[in-house]
């Protein structure tokens, strides 16, 4: 068999494979959209399934209303804002320092960053919650962002990678134009970043946006309540509820996810591949 031959066959045999697992994956939220247009709970359990209905785009307009999406939209937004503007701030600044500022001890900092990754975020909870009770902060949304101030140890680790790999001639460059270190960072560094800045963006928005424990813990004012939490609402004290305002709910609280990593594809998928090979 000659070798161009082997590699077709191993392409088609590949993508197959990728396909499939495309189509596995992806089930689940076919299975919910498809079920966000049944009329009732009733419908929505019965066996065989009935995956095709008349479409009843009511659900929507009902479940929106029904827990208040527009309000808890806003909180989340809000939540995300600061956290993910903080978070990826603080963290291309640590990152600039740890890629542009050497001495002796810097490689060692930098292994205690990473270090904090295989620490579990259950480990700090009692202790981090004891100290926002010490401060008066449960009830708000502090506890949610200022933690991000200094970044996160994934993100600088991200960010320092791409930045080492721009030439330093540039910052010299700058430099001979009357820049400081700050200006160099603005206007030469970041614009080189958009892979990283979107991967980072990404994974931000993605973990504010769909938190449930974090809010679950502080938020303790329903005023203030996220998206993922006030999906509880569709839930009785028994455990009962609505199932196609519940699939209509879950349509319209993964969309911004689903748009957001379509809008930012290419960008995302160079921002992994290249993060690691420089």
């Amino acid at each position: 068999m000659s070798d161009k031959k082997a590699k077709t066959i191993a392409t088609v045999v590949f993508t197959v494979l990728a396909v499939l697992i495309a189509v596995f994956c992806a089930l689940p939220f076919v299975y919910m959209v498809l079920m966000s247009f049944h009329e009732s709970s009733n419908s929505i359990f019965t066996w065989p399934p009935k995956l095709f209905v008349k479409p009843r785009l009511k659900n929507y307009v009902e479940a929106f209303q029904y827990i208040g999406m527009g309000k808890l939209a806003l909180n989340t937004l809000i939540l995300m804002l600061g956290s993910v503007v903080i978070g990826i701030a603080s963290s291309v600044l640590v990152a600039y320092g740890f890629a542009r500022f050497q001495n002796r001890y810097s490689n060692f900092f930098f292994n205690v960053l990473l270090s904090t990754m295989m620490i579990p975020w259950v480990v700090t909870m009692i202790p981090a919650y004891a100290e926002f009770e010490m401060l008066g902060w449960l009830g708000t949304r502090l506890p949610l962002i200022v933690p991000w101030i200094g970044g996160s140890a994934f993100n600088i680790f991200l960010l320092k990678q791409f930045m080492t790999a721009v030439p330093k001639e540039l910052d010299e460059a700058g430099k001979i134009d009357g820049c400081n270190s700050f200006v160099i960072l603005v206007q030469i560094i970041l614009p080189q970043l958009k892979p990283a800045l979107a991967t980072v963006f990404i994974f931000a928005f993605m973990n504010t946006w769909s938190d449930y424990l974090g809010p679950s813990i502080y938020l303790q004012d329903s005023s203030l309540y996220t998206l993922s939490l006030g999906m509880e609402g569709f839930f009785s004290a028994t455990g009962t509820a609505n199932w196609a305002w519940v699939m209509a709910a879950g349509v319209m609280f993964s969309l911004p996810l689903i748009l957001l990593l379509f809008v930012c594809q290419k960008a995302f998928v160079r921002g992994i591949v290249t993060s690691g090979i420089k």
